[in-house]
């Protein structure tokens, strides 16, 4: 298609003044690798750059906004679908005891002459195996103790009471925290440090991680 003289004069003119391909496409309709051919040697001064690099940066801008908005909307699909599946399933004491089994294979210490020890900063999986592993035995609650590993920029006594509500644990039940070294530069305002859940008794840790032994031949 031939365009004339005029158009090209006006459209070299745009570009001179920091107009970006996309723009130009948008105003008149022509593509953008006839555009790219025709303004291929034009040179830009330093307020059309500027005016080119903040429409770019602007593109860029609405560009990760649409695609984090898509995301959050695929997200949030795939989690309504998971909830409806999860509110038909029926966990019982075998179920139970097979979910909290693999949990402890990947988090838990898998020494066979060693009582249940899980180790994790997640209270909601903390929380999870709990139930589970409640659900899956008869426990005696007295053989629970707990170890929280905190930074020195924790408040002890307040990240103390929040693994105990997490845990369903007494303090009594809590022994000494460690603390950890901290260099002070960086604080994780939402982390609540790390908790070691123990229970004294080495026939359910080996239960535990015969079950997923079981799980894993079979799956």
């Amino acid at each position: 298609m031939a365009y004339s003289i005029l158009l090209k004069n006006k459209i070299t003119r745009l570009r001179k003044s920091g107009y970006s391909l996309s723009e130009l496409n948008i105003k008149f309709g022509i593509s953008k690798g006839v555009l790219s051919n025709w303004l291929r040697n034009i040179s830009l001064n330093k307020k059309a750059e500027q005016r080119l690099l903040t429409k770019i940066k602007k593109g860029q801008l609405v560009s990760a906004t649409n695609k984090k908005e898509k995301t959050r909307k695929e997200l949030e699909g795939y989690f309504q679908d998971s909830v409806r599946n999860i509110k038909e399933l029926k966990i019982d004491k075998n179920l139970a005891k097979i979910i909290c089994a693999l949990m402890y294979w990947c988090e838990g210490d898998k020494n066979f002459h060693s009582a249940v020890r899980f180790t994790n900063s997640d209270d909601k999986l903390v929380k999870t195996f709990l139930n589970l592993l409640r659900k899956s035995f008869k426990l005696n609650e007295n053989k629970f103790r707990v170890c929280v590993h905190l930074h020195n920029y924790h408040n002890t006594e307040k990240q103390l009471r929040f693994w105990s509500k997490v845990t369903n644990i007494p303090l009594s039940k809590f022994i000494k925290p460690y603390k950890k070294k901290n260099t002070g530069k960086r604080t994780k305002e939402s982390y609540n440090g790390c908790v070691s859940i123990r229970y004294h008794d080495v026939k359910v840790a080996r239960q535990l991680l015969m079950t997923a032994k079981a799980f894993f031949e079979k799956y």
